[in-house]
């Protein structure tokens, strides 16, 4: 026993440092939003005083409330579509094993090498003559479609480890395709929602560009922009009321993360074991 915890004595010694190298910068973060203004710029002092008026200052400037309740609902509504749709797609494409199947599936991985920005340009256009400029529900469109691919990719994978048996059972007793999947699949795959949700949440949360290029009104802006705009808008960088509108953009993305982040560990190690 003494041997082997010598032997990874220097393995948990660099983990730690890795660790402490990727804490750091989170906790500057919130130190510094604490800190005065003299002593902002003191890197490594610890504040004297707990000085709360550069979240005073977020709040007089930004409508912070408004903007979470966007980030909320763009980020709600784009992971329950994708979910919905990602999950019957796949369930379909891993039960079906026609040729056309199997060419679909690959034409919907082939959407994962696009990235959302070489489509900008089209998709502005496209928002334009719609008429969804500047509205969250183009958000929510592209963010799901956007999505699709790997969520498709993830359901597929998850359910072609479920026997056919349970399904086969459920059809003696009279169950349709449809119900067949909702009442008896998709609980089954609750493990690779939860590693969806947990992988996916922090890219449409922290996602800048899109809502920047398609909305322009203040009251239906995500928190990203909002906090872009109050930098552009400052005459002079007051780096302490930036660093305390970073904290509480973050801060909701941090709280889930160390609330789930067992439940995303749990459905990799399922994913992993059953494919």
């Amino acid at each position: 026993m003494k041997l082997k915890l010598t032997r990874s004595l220097p393995l948990e010694l660099v983990l730690i440092l890795i660790s402490l190298l990727f804490l750091y910068p989170i906790y500057y973060l919130f130190i510094g939003s604490l800190k005065e203004p003299n002593d902002f710029y003191d890197t490594f002092s610890f504040p004297t005083t707990l000085y709360l008026g550069s979240y005073e200052k977020v709040f007089d400037k930004i409508n912070f409330f408004n903007g979470l309740w966007n980030s909320t609902l763009v980020t709600l509504s784009s992971l329950t579509l994708t979910i919905i749709i990602g999950s019957m797609a796949g369930y379909i494409l891993a039960r079906m094993n026609e040729r056309f199947f199997r060419y679909a599936f690959i034409f919907i991985l082939s959407g994962m090498i696009i990235p959302t920005i070489g489509n900008l340009i089209p998709l502005f256009k496209l928002a334009i003559s719609l008429h969804l400029m500047n509205t969250r529900i183009f958000l929510v469109i592209l963010y799901t479609a956007s999505q699709l691919p790997f969520a498709t990719f993830l359901y597929s994978a998850f359910t072609k480890s479920i026997p056919r048996e349970l399904e086969e059972s459920a059809s003696m007793d009279g169950c349709g395709r449809f119900r067949n999947f909702w009442r008896i699949i998709f609980p089954l795959l609750l493990p690779a929602t939860g590693t969806y949700v947990i992988t996916n949440v922090y890219i449409i949360w922290n996602d800048f560009l899109t809502p920047l290029v398609f909305l322009s009104q203040e009251k239906k802006m995500t928190l990203m922009p909002l906090v872009f705009q109050f930098m552009a808008n400052s005459q002079s960088i007051d780096y302490g009321p930036v660093f305390a509108a970073s904290v509480m953009t973050v801060l909701p993305v941090i709280v889930l993360f160390l609330f789930t982040q067992k439940y995303m560990l749990k459905g990799l190690v399922v994913g992993s074991v059953k494919g």
